[in-house]
């Protein structure tokens, strides 16, 4: 079958969502697409270039809207959800991105560039832009670093079940405000993510 640089990473992709980063070989990828590994490469240099380029295409599946909101806080939120739904979309991300040398695929790029002109009309250094969108990023990356290791239902009533008869008021306190709710981790993510955002305000309003 003829293939295309587009239906490797697509294919790429899906083994990654199935098994994680490790599982991505050219081998595999090639079985799944009904072809050899070796066919890969006339498309793909190596599985590294693999990997950028399904980075890539993530980035761009969830690209930030366009054109951006006009006012910093709502375009740097929308920016964060974004990000914390590719994480749950595609858990094999956050290990790919979160680092401080990621593909500079054009798609990075692109949401480097747009993310950092949130602060256009502030007297900021670039350091100060760099770090501040850092904060909101590590925030999504933080959370979602606990979430995707395990999504399984019932996560309440483990808790429950660890802080039974643990004689400390605060900790018991946990499971008698939540009951039989399940955790939300969307909803955890959202008051975060407006806690980081009241503090980027006080910070700009100082400045």
């Amino acid at each position: 079958m003829a293939l295309s640089r587009e239906q490797i990473v697509a294919a790429a992709i899906e083994v990654a969502d199935e098994g994680g980063l490790d599982a991505v070989t050219m081998r595999l990828v090639g079985q799944r697409l009904g072809a050899t590994g070796m066919a890969l490469y006339r498309h793909i240099a190596n599985r590294e270039a693999l990997i950028e380029a399904m980075i890539d295409a993530v980035i761009g599946e969830f690209c930030y809207p366009e054109p951006r909101p006009s006012h910093w806080r709502d375009a740097l939120a929308a920016l964060a959800r974004q990000d914390w739904r590719s994480y749950l979309a595609h858990p094999w991300m956050l290990a790919a991105t979160a680092t401080s040398r990621p593909p500079m695929g054009p798609n990075m790029l692109n949401s480097m560039e747009w993310a950092l002109a949130c602060f256009d009309g502030f007297d900021l250094t670039v350091r100060e832009r760099l770090y501040l969108f850092s904060v909101v990023i590590a925030h999504g990356q933080g959370l979602a670093l606990t979430w995707t290791q395990d999504r399984r239902p019932g996560a309440t009533k483990w808790w429950q079940e660890q802080l039974a008869g643990v004689d400390m008021p605060r900790l018991q306190a946990i499971p008698a405000e939540f009951g039989d709710e399940e955790l939300d981790f969307g909803e955890e993510f959202e008051f975060g993510l407006q806690r980081v955002l009241d503090g980027l305000q006080s910070y700009l309003d100082n400045r």
